[in-house]
């Protein structure tokens, strides 16, 4: 049977499943952990049928799920997993030969057509799963993979996109990043009226947000709150208050953790409602 297939491998996965692999039958759908780093996965995508004057029109198609797939394992406790090198995308003949599909090489479609059942012909062979030497492990208990293909619509790549940058930023300014990219995507998800602006901005975690956004934060509500919950950062200038953020101090730190996993919890809950 004529088959499109593309393969895409990933690092960085941080979860440990209870198995090595699954397949989403009713998806097109393979994806499995390598044996020894299962920090290391890939996952197989395909569609059945394809002419091979539709190769170069329905590989967008699988690209596009293999993004989306991304995306819900970002969300689902995957935050730092990357793809890792190219796609490789493979055409089966309706005699089971096997072409490497390059997208620069649209001629690729005349050499199938003409190809196509003839009896002689080498087969491509397919190229080896390389191994890579990942560190991080999100969890330690096993969790069992989704049983259905996990997919998130493109129209979230750019909020996921900062959701799993935060989880890069390095110290000593990891934890106040971290708070203003989840406040941002928290701000977005406001103007879609996934959230409520007005509860938002009237939280305690939004007055945390602008008292680290700001070199010196005069906002009334905002001095009233820090004044009340963290006195040391107040400020005096000519009679008038301010808060002052001094990321070089351990207890500035401290203070506003509990207002980042605030912000992480709820930016993920409404990420997680968006998977399919």
């Amino acid at each position: 049977m004529r088959k499109l297939q593309i393969t895409q491998s990933f690092e960085n996965i941080q979860t440990i499943y209870d198995k090595p692999s699954i397949t989403w039958t009713h998806e097109c759908a393979h994806f499995l952990l390598n044996e020894n780093t299962p920090q290391i996965g890939q996952i197989i995508v395909w569609l059945d049928g394809v002419a091979p004057e539709q190769i170069f029109t329905e590989i967008d198609g699988l690209k596009n799920k293999i993004k989306q797939f991304l995306l819900a394992m970002q969300v689902s406790n995957n935050a730092r997993m990357r793809k890792k090198g190219l796609s490789q995308i493979k055409y089966y003949t309706k005699d089971g030969r096997v072409f490497d599909i390059s997208t620069n090489f649209p001629e690729i479609v005349d050499i199938i057509l003409k190809r196509e059942g003839e009896k002689q012909w080498g087969e491509y062979t397919n190229r080896p799963f390389l191994q890579f030497g990942i560190n991080n492990i999100g969890t330690n208990i096993p969790v069992s993979l989704p049983s259905m293909l996990p997919q998130v619509s493109l129209e979230f790549e750019r909020l996921i996109g900062i959701f799993s940058a935060a989880e890069n930023f390095s110290e000593p300014y990891l934890i106040e990043h971290q708070l203003l990219n989840y406040c941002l995507i928290l701000e977005d998800l406001t103007r879609s009226g996934k959230l409520s602006k007005t509860k938002l901005h009237n939280s305690d975690l939004w007055k945390t947000k602008n008292f680290v956004s700001h070199a010196e934060c005069n906002h009334e509500k905002t001095v009233s709150f820090i004044e009340e919950n963290f006195s040391e950062a107040i400020m005096n200038k000519l009679g008038k208050k301010y808060a002052l953020f001094d990321r070089t101090k351990e207890s500035h730190i401290n203070f506003i953790w509990k207002y980042r996993n605030e912000a992480y919890f709820l930016v993920k809950e409404q990420l997680a409602k968006e998977l399919w």
